[in-house]
């Protein structure tokens, strides 16, 4: 007889009979894979873990943003009451010597570069980057080495005055040295996204 437990069809245990090979592989549990599509949820189910233990509320996100560029969160409160109380926000800048101050655009200064835009009709993305710095800066400069330029409050019915008073800023960019315009164009960029950061709805109560 063999001595092999797999050899044995059957045995009886208090009267009973076993099959042998039944209860051998009832007593293995095959492996279950994974399919690739179980596997793709797992990873993205870690993922998302791991976005919302760094980013858990809109205010902690807007707090994380404000560190990269170096916003404290007291001069973003006072920038965005500046913008409230007086409706703009005006910071001034160094080249050289020379001193200059932005101030943040109007709704009316909105308007006039679509306008522009739409009227030039700017053949590629190079000249459109150009004419929108250009507009912007002709739209933000309220001073400039010695010259002080106006800037009337908007209302509904002086946009003539709004856009004489622009255009005299256009006509003053166009005498800045190329590398001027472009540290000023630079220097805008950077002032908008402060701003813009600063009267982000995230940073506003009760969000």
């Amino acid at each position: 007889m063999s001595s092999k437990i797999t050899d044995i069809g059957s045995i009886n245990l208090g009267g009973k009979s076993f099959n042998i090979d039944t209860l051998l592989q009832e007593s293995q549990s095959p492996e279950v894979e994974e399919t690739p599509e179980q596997e793709e949820e797992l990873i993205q189910e870690q993922e998302d873990a791991a976005a919302e233990s760094l980013y858990s509320t809109p205010i902690e996100q807007w707090g994380q943003e404000c560190e990269v560029i170096g916003l404290r969160t007291q001069e973003a409160a006072k920038i965005l009451d500046r913008v409230m109380s007086t409706g703009f926000y005006e910071e001034s800048y160094r080249i050289s010597t020379r001193v200059f101050k932005l101030r943040t655009r109007t709704t009316i200064d909105a308007d006039r570069l679509i306008e522009m835009l739409r009227e030039l009709k700017p053949e590629n993305n190079a000249i459109l980057s150009h004419l929108i710095s250009r507009i912007n800066i002709a739209s933000s400069l309220s001073y400039f080495g010695e010259t002080t330029f106006p800037h009337t409050p908007p209302t509904d019915d002086n946009r003539e005055i709004l856009d004489t008073e622009w255009k005299q800023r256009w006509a003053f960019t166009s005498s800045m040295p190329q590398p001027i315009f472009l540290a000023v164009a630079q220097t805008l960029q950077n002032f908008d996204n402060k701003v813009g950061l600063a009267c982000d709805a995230r940073a506003l109560e009760n969000f």
